[in-house]
């Protein structure tokens, strides 16, 4: 049997070859990067910056500017949008960031922390969204839920919820609630199980990674569809961009599509807008992120639909594929939380809405104190669609510290049969792991 994880680093090497050549070196990219500035290498040769990137691919070498600009890289997209040659440097810098941290750890520390990074999350998302809803509820994201579409049923597209939504379930049942209200059909997959490879990725083990994500693309395609929807932009990066375009050169024609949610119900907006209720009057300004082409303007398009909503344009430019990608510099990252804060405040919205399901865990506690109150979208969508779902994953961050939160959960973990060890280490290291911001002064 072939290796996957093999097969997935030939398909890179093959796209990194096309793209090295394509390549004019022009700076573009490197130009309207966020980052450069933030890392304090905005002042760097735009051109030398992009020839040490396509070093670093070719035989390991590379500047220090251009290694501070790789390692900086949050996943934005904007190099993608400027390139004149069309080439996605984004993927080129994720393949550059593995060389780098290949080149600073050994093989056996690499694998081990790729392991070991892998077995946390699954852990924590067992335990998290164990925890948040009830186990049939539950069972509808892994598809076995009763009465919902039998694996074997054809469908009209696959829903990948990826692994970490299922901490906020309320996002990803919703999503389902809008599939249903625009009559499409779907087998929904995900859960730990199905990794997109994104722990190993990010630890440098490359084998590790497109083994994974190789073995998801395989699952997926067994659900028969031409189209797969993901919920999770770095999800629709890892599997939608990376391992799709590598299978494609490994292996021939990728088994399917896929596209982001938001973009495939906003394409579907007709027969969406007659399900959505009038909600009280809110103005409400979104947490963009700029990775996925298309979706926010399709996330403004959905809360445009909702009688009641107001959408405000705050003055901050976007950053990251979610939240927690802005950890690669936390100055940037706290810069843009206040910012995005501040300008919300001043521009007198009623909800601070995220996107995304690790913004939100990380974002959704900053209400405090604030006159305006930080949502997911996906709950406006919901209260007009007349289904709400309670997003207990903000109430129990609300309730401070861990102790705390497990005094409240206990009796309800027990009668589960939830192991409140895994719980008190998931709420730890997810749920209070946010360096909070300074508490807004009293008016």
């Amino acid at each position: 049997m072939a290796d996957r994880g093999l097969d997935y680093l030939a398909g890179a090497a093959s796209r990194i070859e096309a793209y090295s050549a394509d390549c004019t070196q022009c700076g573009a990219c490197f130009d309207v990067c966020p980052m450069p500035s933030a890392a304090g290498i905005g002042e760097a040769d735009a051109p030398d910056a992009v020839r040490g990137l396509l070093s670093v691919l070719d035989d390991g070498q590379t500047t220090a500017d251009s290694r501070t600009w790789t390692k900086a890289c949050c996943g934005s997209g904007y190099c993608n949008d400027a390139c004149p040659e069309g080439i996605d440097v984004r993927f080129l810098q994720r393949m550059g960031k593995i060389a780098l941290l290949q080149q600073e750890g050994d093989p056996k520390t690499i694998k081990r922390r790729s392991v070991e990074t892998y077995n946390f999350m699954a852990n924590s998302v067992r335990a998290i969204s164990g925890l948040l809803v009830e186990t049939e509820i539950l069972g509808r994201l892994q598809n076995v839920a009763p009465g919902k579409v039998a694996a074997a049923e054809p469908v009209d597209v696959v829903f990948y919820t990826g692994c970490n939504v299922w901490k906020t379930p309320h996002i990803v049942l919703t999503a389902l609630d809008t599939l249903d209200a625009v009559d499409v059909s779907a087998r929904v997959m995900g859960g730990p199980s199905m990794c997109r490879g994104v722990y190993g990725f990010n630890q440098g083990d490359g084998k590790i990674s497109g083994r994974q994500a190789f073995g998801t693309v395989e699952k997926l395609a067994e659900a028969k569809t031409e189209q797969a929807l993901s919920g999770c932009p770095s999800c629709q990066i890892q599997i939608g961009d990376l391992a799709l375009g590598n299978w494609a050169q490994a292996k021939g024609a990728q088994p399917f599509d896929m596209a982001p949610f938001y973009s495939f119900i906003a394409d579907r907006f007709d027969t969406l807008r007659p399900h959505l209720r009038e909600i009280p009057a809110r103005r409400v300004a979104l947490i963009e992120r700029p990775p996925i082409p298309g979706a926010m303007a399709a996330v403004k398009t959905i809360l445009g639909a909702i009688p009641g909503v107001e959408l405000v344009e705050l003055d901050v430019r976007p950053a990251g594929v979610m939240e927690n990608t802005l950890a690669v510099l936390k100055s940037f990252r706290d810069s843009q939380r206040a910012a995005l804060l501040s300008g919300a405040e001043v521009a007198g919205v009623d909800v601070l809405a995220t996107v995304y399901h690790a913004c939100h865990r990380q974002l959704c506690a900053y209400d405090d104190g604030r006159p305006c109150e930080i949502l997911n979208f996906m709950s406006l969508v919901a209260e007009s669609l007349g289904n709400q779902r309670e997003g207990r994953y903000k109430i129990l961050k609300a309730l401070g510290s861990v102790d705390v939160v497990i005094d409240a959960v206990a009796p309800d973990a027990k009668a589960r049969g939830l192991d409140i060890g895994a719980i008190r280490s998931a709420l730890a290291a997810d749920m209070f792991a946010a360096v909070p911001l300074a508490t807004p002064p009293s008016n």
